[in-house]
């Protein structure tokens, strides 16, 4: 059925809990809610018929693609480091313990060693809180020195939420940061996350497919429901999160988004590798040139999702020479340079007539960007034969 039918002045829409009624007047409108779904929420922004469109997407036949709960793909219970530990947590709650003063911390062969001031030596373990997740990727960078790692076993690192490669995280509390998301790269170590990161198993789906959906405005917008008219403390509980909804693409088509995703995160990483040698300068263009490759990631992933296309586009023609890389280097640059400056042109949010961002991502996509990444695409896909032909 079409997600909404006017009866009159009224329309009907079908949320996930179940349909409701919209009648409009002049400047307003009423909700009518059926009793029995108002355990869920009862405040109207929640039924407010401004989610329409997103749902409408996902319900109608033309989302090709089968629709169900993120709760399907996380487990009960994974065994991990030689313990039974829960699908989904958080990091440890209350008090940060990190190294004493004086701690030095000390590198061999990509393991990191804490040195602590009475001689003692532990193994480091990356301690990630909302600032070291970026859209892009994870930014140790962000925290202090002397806040980045903690003891292996301390209070901070228990192994309920130690990380492995291929691990979600999501930030799953914070007014402008709940939402972003990253997968857990090979190369990440000894890791774990702080109490407002959600660490999520996936079984039987790609998590860098999750990533993109939920970076999506499908998947923001979602979330963003869940915080209609919350007061106080912004958070999406683990219920919340098992029940948003997901398009299932068949498992090519997973892979295929999979490899883009490595493929935006390598320049990321090559930001990272910047940051670490101190120039800041070389880390922000290289982290441009992510930025812009996500934003048409993201750009490819709601086509997906539309129904419009079929196939993912490479974000670079393989075995591309070097003039053509650095020339679409450039291209992206410039579509994550205008991404930038959309973001700090936005309405400021003391203003009071703009409603705050709640989100750490956006909810929308800047249209000079979509236009960027339709070009763009054009020209990615006219470029993949010429480079063949050259092979």
């Amino acid at each position: 059925m079409r997600l909404a039918k006017f009866i009159g002045k009224k329309q009907t829409i079908r949320f996930p809990e179940g349909e409701v009624e919209i009648e409009r007047l002049d400047d307003t409108a009423r909700v009518f809610v059926p009793q029995h779904l108002l355990v869920e929420r009862m405040n109207a922004e929640f039924w407010s018929s401004r989610w329409a469109p997103i749902y409408e997407i996902l319900y109608r036949d033309r989302c090709p693609f089968e629709i169900r709960p993120l709760g399907d793909f996380i487990p009960e219970k994974v065994t991990r480091f030689g313990q039974e530990v829960p699908g989904i947590t958080y990091g440890q709650v209350g008090e940060r313990v990190y190294p004493p003063k004086g701690t030095k911390i000390v590198r061999r062969n990509g393991n990191v060693i804490l040195k602590l001031p009475d001689g003692t030596k532990v193994a480091g373990v990356a301690y990630l809180q909302v600032r070291n997740l970026k859209r892009t990727g994870i930014d140790i960078f962000e925290s202090p020195p002397e806040k980045r790692y903690i003891a292996e076993g301390s209070r901070n690192d228990p192994i309920r939420s130690r990380l492995m490669p291929g691990d979600l995280l999501l930030i799953r509390s914070g007014v402008g940061s709940l939402g972003r998301c990253t997968v857990v790269p090979n190369q990440i170590g000894l890791a774990n996350v702080s109490q407002h990161i959600s660490r999520i198993v996936l079984d039987g789906l790609a998590p860098e497919w999750v990533a993109l959906f939920l970076q999506s405005r499908y998947g923001a917008a979602q979330m963003e429901r869940w915080l209609a008219g919350v007061s106080g403390q912004v958070e999406i509980d683990f219920a919340e999160i098992r029940a948003l909804l997901l398009p299932i693409p068949d498992e090519e088509t997973q892979k295929a988004v999979a490899c883009e995703y490595w493929r935006m995160a390598e320049y990321h990483e090559k930001a990272m590798q910047a940051r670490a040698r101190g120039d800041d300068i070389m880390a922000q263009e290289i982290s441009l040139i992510a930025v812009g490759m996500l934003e048409v990631l993201l750009f490819q992933v709601e086509r997906l999702v539309e129904g419009y296309t079929k196939t993912v586009l490479p974000l670079m023609p393989e075995d591309a020479p070097e003039k053509l890389r650095n020339f679409l280097e450039d291209e992206y640059r410039r579509i994550g340079e205008l991404h930038q400056e959309l973001e700090q042109t936005r309405p400021s949010e003391e203003d009071d007539r703009v409603e705050p961002r709640l989100l750490g991502i956006p909810t929308q996509r800047y249209e000079p960007v979509v236009r960027e990444a339709e070009r763009i695409l054009r020209l990615v896909d006219s470029l993949r034969g010429e480079v063949v032909a050259a092979r």
